[in-house]
């Protein structure tokens, strides 16, 4: 359908606007982002704690979900605890799939960032590690509980947090090689392409940043995707990521001293990257009545 303009078509946006003005009603408008938080696992194998290197390895085949759960909802933040509560730092989404109340939300950009890194240890290497740490906050950070910023490295491996990375070398490598998809409604499937298409879309250092490091700098969709209020098409969405080739990633690992275990090589068993996606755009509701 041609627009006034004479582009030849209209924008998501447009429609929108017009179907609220056609209410007759007041709405309001709103360009708060949706984000969402999900982890990718990478194995560590082959080590050789004598040498010091192993190879972490992102395998072909898995899977991310965005925008699948809600604030207080379980959510995997991997470590050996596992499942814990959703809070504000995970999403902003009070209710699983579906946008806050009864906005419409039309999805015009999208922004990728890793919010930080953990790294898990097998519970014959925390002999070694629990000689140093009482905490318990420091001990969590051990077996990938919480996230974990070495930048010395002093416990993980150098390629996780060392400020001679000009880059995060693992999530810039992971990008290439995972397709991204839109789902609504468990059925309508849009595929989007790969992740390496999405900029950070937040301010960061130039040697960090996954393109220019403005927090305007996102994957932009210009005619926007409609994902609607609750009860109606289009309501439900997910976000799909998978790694569609096997990624691997040599690495060298850290040395912990304790006692007579000084200058032994320590091992991570995984590695966890903790990934957050922004969907940007323009959100419309009607007032409340209250």
């Amino acid at each position: 359908m041609a627009d006034n303009n004479g582009l030849g078509f209209t924008t998501q946006r447009t429609r929108l606007l017009q179907a609220y003005k056609d209410t007759k009603k007041d709405f309001i408008a709103r360009t708060l982002p949706y984000h969402s938080t999900a982890v990718l696992q990478l194995d560590v194998v082959d080590a050789d704690t004598v040498s010091g290197i192993a190879f972490a390895v992102a395998r072909e085949g898995e899977a991310l979900t965005f925008f699948n759960y809600a604030i207080g909802d379980q959510v995997d933040l991997g470590g050996v605890v596992g499942n814990v509560k959703a809070t504000t730092a995970e999403t902003n989404q009070s209710v699983a799939g579906n946008t806050n109340g009864a906005m419409d939300f039309v999805i015009e950009g999208v922004g990728l960032s890793c919010r930080g890194m953990r790294c898990e240890y097998a519970g014959a290497n925390l002999t070694y590690l629990q000689a140093i740490a009482d905490d318990s906050d420091v001990l969590a950070s051990m077996t990938g509980d919480r996230a974990v910023y070495d930048p010395a490295p002093l416990m993980t491996p150098p390629q996780m947090q060392s400020p001679f990375n000009l880059e995060n070398g693992m999530f810039q490598s992971l990008l290439a090689q995972s397709s991204v998809n839109f789902l609504f409604d468990r059925q309508r499937v849009e595929e989007i392409g790969t992740l390496e298409m999405f900029p950070q879309s937040g301010a960061a250092s130039y040697l960090r940043s996954n393109g220019s490091p403005e927090a305007s700098n996102r994957y932009r969709i210009p005619e926007g995707y409609l994902w609607r209020r609750s009860g109606q098409p289009d309501n439900n969405l997910s976000v799909n990521v998978r790694v569609q080739k096997a990624v691997v990633m040599p690495i060298n690992l850290a040395t912990v001293a304790a006692g007579e275990a000084e200058g032994t090589y320590v091992a991570p068993s995984k590695i966890y990257l903790e990934i957050v996606m922004r969907l940007f755009g323009l959100g419309i509701d009607l007032p409340s009545q209250n």
